[in-house]
């Protein structure tokens, strides 16, 4: 029996992944083959991520969001003015001596502090988009798992249906020399023969399913249909061994809480800048006018004169009368979605702590009844088919209780087959509250 409570963090190391075609090795991305013969879950995982296009377009949302930190704080550019001051309708320059040809420079000066609060509000967000790439990231693994281990169990039950043919082959065998000699009757081996022939639909029935999970498989990771897949490695039960204060400890680090508290801070930061904002806008002016020196005037005998240079200083002042009220409006809106995000963020902690108790508590109940198939159920089940089966060919019981014991061994199989997939697919739906999502996408 295999053990189910060993530690393993398999999931967390992503090694290449490699497929067999025919009797090749294939390397998927230039990732060598580890030298097993065996496909295990991290390489399941490594080829979702690297394939599947959900995760590139999360980063590139996550790229996006990060460039847009760097332009909400800035302040706005300043303002080069060039021109002419008092030119009269001649366009002589030198006829007034105040025409003055004018440089200057104007500046919005962010005195309220919104630019900065409107950093923080973008820096914010991009923290809540990087939370929900980690979140597809989460998606992305779970949804292999649970494809990984649907083949995996398909195969185990494929397994179960052929070992029991060979069962139901060694009852057929019986019943027809017994038959021979007058102690087995026609009807005994035509009831052994239609249970043999059920057990080859069976077969038929769960090649089928295993073709179907093994497409679905090779359709997440990316590749082409018909790659024939290798056996696959045994799943790992590694989380059971932690104490359930452990899975809720892990519960607000779940990208989805995370991702809402960001969110809340956004809105937090973009209402504090709105408020900001209805103060009155500040700009500052400054400009340096250049005159021409006006010659003497022949006629009138005027003297010449010099012109100085003349420098210029401003400051504007917006009076926000429509603006603030509209800024207060945006205000509040961003006040009421703060505290949505909040409210959304304390039911969903709820929820998550409760589904990891749900989780947990399944997945121990699951882990005993696996257990006790493996361990008690399945080996009793097969002891007292042999003990069955030496007593039919002494003549000592039936061929009715013969059957019933051999069908017991298939039936207990398959059951203990689907607790070990329940539990598997427990556990994954417990790890995506479990395992750090950095460490997958690092890889």
């Amino acid at each position: 029996m295999r053990p189910i409570g060993k530690l393993r963090l398999s999931v967390l190391i992503l090694l290449g992944p490699t497929l067999w075609y025919g009797d090749k090795l294939l390397a998927l991305e230039d990732n060598s083959f580890n030298g097993s013969d065996t496909l295990r879950l991290g390489d399941v995982i490594t080829s979702v991520l690297q394939h599947n296009d959900r995760a590139a377009a999360a980063r590139f949302m996550e790229k996006a969001a990060a460039a847009e930190i760097g332009p909400a704080g800035a302040w706005d550019d300043p303002m080069l003015m060039l021109g002419v001051q008092n030119l009269p309708t001649s366009f002589k320059f030198d006829e007034d001596p105040m025409t003055m040809k004018m440089v200057g420079l104007s500046q919005r000066i962010p005195y309220a502090g919104q630019k900065g609060l409107q950093g923080k509000a973008s820096r914010a967000s991009a923290e809540a988009a990087r939370e929900e790439a980690k979140g597809t990231v989460l998606e992305l693994v779970t949804a292999a798992k649970l494809t990984y281990f649907n083949l995996y169990y398909q195969r185990q039950s494929l397994e179960f249906v052929f070992a029991q043919r060979e069962i139901q082959k060694e009852i057929l065998a019986s019943v027809t020399a017994r038959l021979r000699t007058d102690q087995a009757s026609q009807a005994d081996v035509a009831a052994a023969q239609a249970d043999l022939w059920r057990l080859q639909a069976d077969i038929l029935s769960s090649e089928q399913d295993v073709a179907a999970a093994g497409n679905e498989l090779l359709a997440l990771m990316g590749l082409e249909q018909g790659t024939q897949l290798p056996p696959l490695d045994d799943p790992d039960f590694a989380s059971l061994s932690q104490p359930s204060e452990t899975w809720l400890a892990n519960a607000e680090a779940y990208p989805a809480l995370k991702k809402l508290k960001f969110q809340g801070d956004n809105y937090r930061y973009a209402a504090s800048a709105a408020r900001r904002m209805r103060w009155p806008m500040m700009e500052f002016e400054g400009s340096y006018g250049f005159r021409e020196d006006i010659p003497l005037d022949p006629e009138s005998m005027a003297p010449a004169m010099k012109a100085d240079n003349m420098v210029s200083f401003q400051v504007n002042l917006s009076l926000p009368i429509f603006s603030g009220r509209q800024q207060g409006n945006m205000a509040r809106s961003m006040e009421a979605m703060r505290l949505s995000a909040e409210s959304e963020y304390d039911q969903m902690l709820r929820e998550v702590k409760s589904d990891l108790a749900t989780l947990y508590s399944r997945a121990q109940r699951l882990a005993q009844s696996l257990t006790l198939y493996r361990d008690r159920i399945v080996p009793a089940d097969q002891d007292a088919y042999r003990s069955a089966f030496a007593s039919f060919a002494t003549n000592r019981i039936p061929f009715s209780s013969l059957q019933m014991y051999a069908l017991n061994i298939y039936r207990d199989k398959l059951m203990a087959n689907q607790i070990a997939y329940e539990l598997a697919r427990t556990l994954a739906e417990a790890e995506k509250y479990l395992i750090n999502p950095d460490i997958l996408s690092a890889q």
